[in-house]
């Protein structure tokens, strides 16, 4: 019995299907065992963040009208800004002044406001201060205080996320920055 070239065309046609089909199965069993983590940037889902952008710069706007905001990192000071929200990880060396703020190890971090109409330090705040790794936040350093330190486990890009409360009036910070190249 003769091979015919149909039979050829028929068999190149089912390697072809069957390695295509191979792929696809493929990519639907990785994309199902990838890990999936929620970005929960100031206290709340991207979602939120997304909808509400606008008005969280207002708010900010708001905010530092009325106070002197400062965060201060490692000896660093920086205002209360959102300026790196807007820049992807890759272009953040080229237009972010933000860069190496944090140590690999110990970190500290001060957070002052004065209240730009009477000039007095403010204390009575509620502060949630989030430093997150950009994609994975098993590594989330959670902290609620005006003032301390926390320590870098290891070295990389890292996110600096804060949401300060005085009364009706909410201030944003969003920095990010990579540790110090040793």
């Amino acid at each position: 019995m003769k091979i015919q070239k149909y039979h050829l065309w028929l068999g190149f046609f089912f390697f072809i299907f069957g390695i295509t089909f191979a792929m696809i199965i493929w990519t639907i069993k990785s994309a199902v065992n990838t890990p999936v983590y929620e970005d929960k940037s100031f206290s709340t889902n991207y979602q939120d963040v997304d909808e509400n952008y606008n008005s969280m710069v207002m708010a900010n706007i708001k905010f530092n009208s009325k106070y002197d905001a400062i965060f201060e990192i490692n000896g660093v000071k920086r205002g209360f800004e959102l300026n790196d929200l807007r820049y992807g990880q890759r272009s953040l060396d080229k237009k972010s002044k933000n860069q190496n703020l944090l140590n690999e190890g110990d970190n500290s971090f001060k957070i002052s406001i004065l209240d730009k109409k009477t000039n007095k330090a403010i204390n009575d705040v509620k502060v949630e201060l989030q430093i997150t790794r950009p994609i994975v936040d098993s590594e989330d350093i959670l902290l609620k205080t005006l003032e301390g330190s926390f320590t870098i486990p290891k070295s990389g890009k890292w996110n600096i996320i804060a949401k300060v409360t005085i009364g009706d009036d909410i201030g944003y910070l969003y920095i990010k920055t990579m540790t110090k190249e040793k």
